[in-house]
């Protein structure tokens, strides 16, 4: 079963995105709705967030070429990278659903996220 990028929630952007970024040691708390990665530094596991952490995200954004437009009218965020067009409620979210999208496509299968 898919599941299209627009309608994902934060916390399963952010696990989709690790996945994409290649993490290989990552945790996904669905009670706090929290995705968590193993620090290679410290070996800690940290909060992975980019779709709230500026930190995160601006390395994506800046690698991917992610640009992102507000539209006041709408009170809505469009990003695009690479013909992927895509809305979110921020701009970090907007940026993190156009760059899961340009990695796995517009809808993702139910098991990428590994659901339960």
């Amino acid at each position: 079963m898919k599941k299209q990028i627009k309608n994902l929630s934060l916390h399963k952007l952010d696990f989709l995105v690790a996945k994409a970024e290649g993490f290989n040691h990552i945790l996904k708390d669905e009670n706090k709705k929290e995705c968590f990665i193993r620090d290679n530094a410290y070996r800690n596991w940290v909060i992975y967030a980019p779709t709230t952490n500026p930190s995160q995200a601006w390395p994506i954004i800046e690698r991917e070429r992610i640009s992102t437009t507000y539209y006041d009218g709408l009170e809505v965020w469009e990003a695009h990278t690479f013909g992927c067009f895509i809305y979110g409620k921020t701009s970090l979210e907007a940026a993190m659903r156009a760059y899961i999208a340009s990695k796995f496509g517009d809808e993702v299968e139910l098991w990428v996220y590994m659901m339960k």
